[in-house]
């Protein structure tokens, strides 16, 4: 036993790191997507409200937290 535990041992390590290799990518896929609070308000700044960029393209601010907002495309109001 002892015998063939040294011949296979290489064989082993490569099975176990392939397992492991194969639980982090399933798991790193399959792990929920966090979805956003419901809107916070807060006293200063920007919130809540139609921001457009350089290219005219418009975005809702939403706040998520203290210091993280997201940033929601709206077709509809993009400038031409």
């Amino acid at each position: 036993m002892i015998d063939w535990f040294k011949n296979n041992i290489s064989n082993l390590i490569g099975y176990i790191l392939a397992i492991l290799l194969i639980v982090y990518t399933v798991a790193f896929y399959v792990r929920p997507t966090p979805t956003p609070d419901t809107l916070k308000d807060f006293k200063d700044g920007i919130q809540n409200h139609l921001v457009w960029s350089i290219k005219g393209e418009c975005f809702f601010v939403r706040p998520h937290a203290e210091q993280t907002v997201y940033l929601i495309r709206v077709a509809d109001c993009d400038r031409k």
